[in-house]
């Protein structure tokens, strides 16, 4: 391992907010690395050792159901995820399934690469199950954070006109430079949905994608929609303290439609990829050394970062 992504839920899983720990035996967290292939192991093919590769937290999948024929592996009744059933990118070395990582463009660094494996393909994933079209409103709730700040970025590069939504006038510059056309403070705006609707030629936005974990934002994000729009929850609050749906009546009435992802598919990644290997996004980061990582754990958790935190290790 080169460098590795810290995600809110590594901050939930290490709270245990979620009821499910790690599998015995796992004693490393962490889900999104990258690096340079160390070892190749007997009759793997398409790796050699000194490659740049990306760990993504699917480590694998059975490849053969339904929902990975459908390219949903994370729905794989046999996926096996990084910090939960395997070990993680915490750590100097990783085993990885060579069928599921991830090949890095040489233009990109490792620094860019590893909160990628899980911000920017969970993104991607999110903007792709919203179906939005080039000229739609999308709001991005939670837009600052790690996955945020990528749906804003995915967001503009595919002709969406994006109105972010987070707390605190201060992460008003960053996410504007990310892309957005307009930055909304909650703490500071008391009619969310009419402010929305000013923006949106008075009928709501298309879409929204909810990338906070937290359960004021799932309560806020329904009466932001026009009639069929679509609201994609990413974010995962700690068990027990949000409800990501709406007042069916709100629903019915409006034709809405409400989607979750978990994870992208190697399939989502491979296009995604391509946007950073470009330059239309690029991971906002703070980095610390490795020695850092409670810190940076904490930090993550406490919202006191803007963008992604990414930990290096020693060379």
């Amino acid at each position: 391992m080169k460098a590795s992504g810290v995600c809110q839920s590594d901050f939930h899983a290490a709270n245990g907010d979620w009821g499910h720990p790690p599998n015995e035996g796992v004693t490393c967290m962490g889900h999104e690395g990258a690096g340079v292939v160390a070892a190749v192991g007997e009759g793997v093919t398409g790796w050699s050792v000194g490659d740049k590769a990306g760990c993504p937290p699917l480590y694998t999948a059975c490849q053969e159901c339904e929902f990975c024929l459908a390219e949903a592996e994370s729905l794989c009744a046999k996926r096996e995820l990084l910090a939960v059933h395997r070990n993680g990118t915490f750590c100097q070395y990783v085993a990885f399934d060579a069928k599921f990582a991830v090949p890095l463009p040489d233009n990109v660094t490792f620094e860019q690469a590893a909160p990628f494996m899980c911000s920017g393909g969970t993104a991607y994933a999110a903007l792709k199950a919203a179906g939005l079209k080039a000229g739609s409103y999308l709001v991005a709730i939670g837009s600052a954070g790690g996955v945020g700040h990528m749906v804003v970025q995915f967001g503009k590069a595919m002709g969406l006109h994006v109105i972010a939504v987070d707390v605190g006038a201060d992460k008003a510059a960053g996410t504007l430079a990310c892309g957005a056309e307009a930055y909304i403070d909650v703490t500071k705006e008391k009619d969310l949905p009419g402010k929305v609707k000013s923006l949106t030629g008075g009928l709501g936005a298309h879409g929204v994608i909810v990338t906070a974990g937290s359960g004021k934002a799932y309560e806020a994000a329904p009466p932001l929609l026009r009639p069929l729009g679509v609201l994609v929850a990413v974010g995962l609050p700690a068990a027990g303290t949000a409800v990501a749906g709406a007042d069916p009546g709100l629903v019915c009435f409006n034709g809405l439609t409400i989607r979750g992802i978990l994870i992208n598919s190697r399939a989502d990644m491979e296009k995604a990829i391509t946007y950073l290997e470009s330059g239309q996004v690029k991971e906002h980061i703070q980095v610390f050394p490795f020695s850092h990582l409670p810190q940076a754990v904490s930090d993550v958790g406490a919202s006191r970062t803007q963008g992604r935190a990414v930990v290096v290790y020693a060379k």
